[in-house]
């Protein structure tokens, strides 16, 4: 899938410029064509939130655009 591995890689960054990690996978739903979420890794501030493997799942509304970073709507706070 083209768009998937234009997508793995990139650096997913929050409204503020919070590095959060970088895009690992992608959860696709393949019956409706659509995108629904990201995997991120290499979690950066979420390093100690006791995530499964330092791995988030970020849903696909959550995000603003994608050039050559992904972009968050929101903000992302540290705990």
């Amino acid at each position: 899938m083209k768009v998937k591995e234009e997508i793995i890689g990139k650096e997913v960054v929050d409204i503020s410029g919070n590095v959060i990690g970088r895009v690992k996978d992608l959860d696709v739903n393949f019956e409706n064509q659509t995108l629904e979420s990201f995997v991120v890794g290499d979690a950066g501030i979420f390093d100690n939130l006791g995530s499964s493997k330092g791995e988030i799942i970020i849903p696909y509304h959550e995000i603003k655009i994608i050039r050559d970073k992904v972009l968050l709507n929101n903000e992302i706070h540290k705990q």
